[in-house]
């Protein structure tokens, strides 16, 4: 059975460079979506993703001796902080060289809440429904999820949607953007936006509901 995360992170603390890596290994799709979603179209049509998201862990790494928390929860936390310093860092720099109206970057050190749930757009509590699923799709609940935070947990079910899906999944669902607000950060209109949540999330429940986790109930949201 894989190790969890503070079983990694205390072989990381001991010197354990293999287990570092594994414990990076374990949050890369988490660190590809904050990266992703926070470098938005245009910064992303002039850097390589791949690149940014190796820098990242670059960081991760020569900082982590740094690093004081004992649970996920502060380690999710802190890589954030980081992703969020090397985005604006990046964001700095490419606004000197060309100011050209981009999309401001999400604070991404601001503490997460949880589901935002978009202002409304879905229902309230539709981050929490998904989450909830989530949850309800490992093997073993109470003994997997519970001792996982779900939005890294919802980093690893994204990493098989198409990107345009994926991305706007996370805006919604991780960092509570309205569909509004997803609209301008990736060119779209509101409706184009809730239209690609509708399609991702149709397409994220087919993937959850499947053997061995069986029928799950999954609330889409409001029609509209």
């Amino acid at each position: 059975m894989a190790e969890g995360p503070i079983e990694l992170l205390a072989r990381a603390r001991a010197g354990e460079a293999e287990a570092l890596g594994e414990l990076c290994a374990l949050y890369r799709n988490y660190l590809r979506m904050v990266v992703r979603t926070g470098l938005g179209p245009r910064l992303r049509e002039r850097l390589e993703l791949s690149d940014v998201v190796q820098e990242a862990l670059v960081e991760v790494v020569r900082q982590f001796p740094q690093f004081t928390g004992q649970n996920e929860a502060a380690l999710v936390g802190w890589l954030r902080r980081l992703v969020g310093q090397k985005l604006a860092d990046l964001g700095r720099y490419h606004s000197r060289t060309k100011r050209a109206g981009g999309v401001a970057p999400v604070p991404l050190d601001a503490p997460w809440e949880g589901g935002g749930g978009g202002g409304g757009d879905a229902g309230e509590g539709g981050g929490g429904r998904l989450l909830d699923v989530l949850a309800l799709s490992q093997t073993s609940p109470s003994e997997v999820a519970s001792r996982r935070e779900l939005i890294v947990l919802l980093a690893d079910a994204l990493a098989g949607l198409p990107v345009a899906e994926a991305d706007v999944l996370w805006l919604y669902h991780a960092e509570g953007l309205s569909f509004e607000a997803i609209g301008e950060r990736t060119g779209v209109t509101r409706k184009s936006a809730r239209g690609v949540w509708a399609r991702g999330l149709k397409r994220l429940k087919r993937s959850l509901e499947g053997p061995p986790g069986g029928t799950l109930k999954y609330d889409d949201g409001p029609a509209g």
